[in-house]
């Protein structure tokens, strides 16, 4: 599989559709088990709700690693040209 066949354009940014499942599905079960939670206890379910999705956006942040490459170059220094696909 080449590069270009791993990652699909999201509203202008190219993603691994494997990373993004991952992310999804980790702030939803972080969700779910946080509105369960709520409700066991008798609390607000909307609040433990969007702690569990804070908490699922966290650990989503810490499983998914960039895959960006990005370079500081100096303002002397010519920047290469891109490919007006890429």
């Amino acid at each position: 599989m080449s590069d270009d066949e791993q990652y699909v354009e999201i509203w202008g940014d190219r993603v691994s559709m494997r990373d993004l499942v991952v992310a999804l599905a980790v702030c939803a079960a972080a969700t779910v088990l946080a509105v369960v939670a709520g409700r066991a206890l008798g609390q607000s379910e909307f609040f433990w709700g969007l702690g569990g999705s804070v908490a699922g956006f966290a650990a989503a942040v810490a499983l998914v690693r960039p895959k960006r490459d990005v370079r500081i170059v100096a303002d002397d220094e010519p920047v290469p040209e891109r490919h007006p696909d890429a």
